[in-house]
């Protein structure tokens, strides 16, 4: 009995390990995006900026550096985003495992550049600029740079 248990168990783990191939990501059509985040022209580091897709929820996001600039990731293997309509969050405070942050009560990130950029525990984006965000984009193959400079009051913008 044992040795069947042992069998199907050591089958499982087969088909698990080779089932797990990379997607095609060719196929997906992702765009690479970048941009820089400011706020009343001043940059702002170590932002999480998240571009959600309005239809489906699926996310990528970038993370700031000194200079305001990201960069999106589509997972952890791949930048880009799948086209489509994007509502744009901001964060200084989001924690995302992998992206700034190593556990998921937070840590510093080190940008593309090599220069380390602390996260904060302090919000700096109001809520207009958060999950409320009103901010809209469309992202297609035409489309590389978004460049956010947004309001301190809070007033929604479009990207410049």
């Amino acid at each position: 009995m044992i040795t069947y248990r042992f069998a199907f168990v050591c089958s499982l783990i087969c088909l698990s390990a080779c089932s797990s191939q990379s997607p095609d990501y060719a196929s997906l059509g992702l765009v690479d995006i970048s941009g820089t985040v400011k706020v009343d022209g001043e940059p702002v580091p170590g932002a999480v900026v998240s571009f959600k897709d309005v239809s489906n929820g699926n996310e990528s996001y970038g993370l700031t550096n000194s200079s305001g600039y990201y960069r999106l990731w589509f997972n952890s293997e791949k930048y880009g985003i799948m086209p489509g309509e994007k509502q744009i969050q901001f964060s200084t405070t989001r924690k995302i495992l992998g992206l700034n942050s190593e556990e998921e009560g937070g840590g510093n990130e080190e940008s593309e550049e090599g220069t380390v950029v602390e996260n904060s525990d302090v919000e700096k984006f109001r809520d207009a600029y958060r999950k409320d965000s009103k901010i809209i984009v469309t992202v297609d193959e035409d489309s590389s740079t978004f460049d956010f400079d947004l309001a301190s009051d809070g007033s929604t913008s479009q990207p410049l």
